[in-house]
């Protein structure tokens, strides 16, 4: 038995849409591929959706469908951001990624050759190194015995600092390397800007003609890299390769795809400048485009899907097999009728499921009803637990997380679990209001909740923890 979904299985580069569009996405990846097929200038897109939208899922599949296009000549790159924060130089993790592509790529193609990976490799190591200079000059020059005498000279210039450092000599060794090792990493940036627009194969003068396509300089071939899992990297990082995007790689024919839920960026951005700062602001000045990803799917889509991935869960982690995994599945569909959720939302309800000891064989309906409902509550609204459990949470307030009056077994009948959860919370009714309601199947009669859902709870529910 597993406890976790596995990962959709993706043959990077080579898998696109086909076989895999579960939530009709193609549409917005068709729109992004215009995008930046029509766009030479250097541009940053935001692919900007919320945790659990299938942002990873939707880039992965877009890669390889970009390439799939009539008479493409874009490259596109993968790179997993988290994956590589452990670094400390996001340009180096970067440029790897890019030069393994082409050189991938090149491999298998007679007319390319593998310099151009070469080239800009070597011109991010300058870089390196250049920063490693400039560095360690900073280091020396605010730590020798020049620095030292430079500060006696000013402190007994009194009211003249100025200019006794001017006049001096004191100094000009260190600030003479300071000054080279900069020029140097400068050198080293333009460089590596040469060997990036190199692997965009501009247009030179020989093939220039009046056509606007084919100016010198124009882009022949672009390079779109997809920077995915942007806002799951420690804040230090995530901002450090924003930084990185914007200076290094503002080359024609160079874009780049950020999936990222833009809210949690701001929060790195907040961690890292503090709380005051306009993060929105902030952020704006490293992407020029947005493009949403929705958090669900269509309302005419929404239950076939809910529905078919929830079973595909449930398969990949024996849930059928379980007491409680009818009940589980009413619940499921009764929230995803009030508010829609996400893939996660019904992979983290199901690995709950999965760790929550199985009911015994024969216990009455509303055991399995109860513990149902409480899964999925925990997996939305795990805060609101214990006021169920002290039976403290209002029915008004439960059913903004399950619009039970909308769920249906089939196209004829339904049922309503709204009098059973209004008992179960504490609300008084009569026997008649239960007429029609899941008491009928269930036994008609309420049970004792106030010591039924404490057991549920505490014996079942919260058994284990899921960290």
């Amino acid at each position: 038995m597993r406890l976790t979904v596995p990962e959709p299985k993706i043959d990077l580069y080579n898998d696109g849409f086909a076989d895999h569009d579960q939530l009709d996405r193609k549409a917005t990846g068709d729109k992004l591929s215009d995008l930046v097929e029509r766009i030479d200038d250097p541009m940053v897109i935001a692919l900007n959706g919320a945790w659990g939208s299938g942002k990873s899922f939707f880039l992965k599949c877009w890669v390889g469908e970009h390439l799939k296009r009539k008479e493409n000549t874009t490259q596109t790159v993968y790179f997993d951001a988290f994956q590589h924060d452990f670094l400390d130089d996001p340009l180096i993790a970067l440029t790897g990624a890019i030069a393994e592509r082409f050189e991938r790529a090149e491999s298998r193609e007679e007319d390319q050759k593998s310099e151009r990976s070469k080239k800009i490799k070597k011109a991010a190591w300058a870089v390196g190194k250049g920063a490693l200079r400039i560095g360690a000059s900073v280091a020396t020059f605010g730590a020798t015995e020049a620095l030292s005498d430079m500060g006696d000279a000013v402190a007994n210039a009194l009211g003249d600092e100025a200019q006794t450092i001017l006049s001096s000599d004191i100094g000009n060794g260190e600030a003479e390397k300071f000054w080279t090792a900069h020029e140097a990493r400068i050198a080293a940036m333009k460089a590596f800007r040469i060997a990036l627009t190199e692997l965009t194969e501009p247009v030179t003068e020989d093939q220039s003609t009046e056509d606007d396509k084919l100016r010198v300089g124009n882009p022949t071939r672009k390079l779109v890299v997809v920077i995915d899992e942007l806002d799951r990297c420690r804040p230090d990082y995530a901002l450090s390769l924003l930084e990185i995007i914007k200076h290094f790689f503002n080359v024609p024919g160079v874009h780049f795809v950020l999936g990222v839920n833009l809210k949690e960026l701001q929060n790195s951005v907040r961690a890292r400048y503090g709380s005051g700062v306009d993060a929105d602001r902030y952020l704006r000045k490293f992407y020029q485009a947005a493009i949403a990803l929705p958090y669900s799917w269509s309302t005419q889509s929404s239950s076939t899907i809910v529905s078919e991935y929830f079973e595909f869960c449930s398969d990949q982690l024996s849930l059928r097999e379980k007491h409680v995994w009818g009940d589980l599945k009413l619940h499921v569909t009764a929230a995803n009728a009030a508010g829609k959720l996400s893939l996660r939302d019904l992979e983290h309800i199901a690995a709950i499921a999965a760790i929550t000891p199985e009911l015994p064989a024969r216990v009455p309906g509303a055991f399995g009803a109860l513990l149902g409902g409480l899964i999925v509550l925990k997996a939305i609204k795990p805060v609101w637990i214990d006021r169920v459990r002290n039976r403290n949470l209002r029915f008004d307030e439960f059913v903004t997380i399950f619009a039970f009056k909308k769920v249906w077994f089939d196209k004829h009948h339904h049922e309503d679990l709204s009098g059973f959860w209004k008992a179960a919370l504490g609300e008084s009714l009569d026997e008649g209001s239960l007429q029609g309601t899941v008491f009928q199947e269930r036994g008609r009669v309420a049970p004792d909740f106030d010591e039924l859902i404490p057991k549920i709870v505490d014996n079942y529910l919260n058994a284990f923890q899921l960290s």
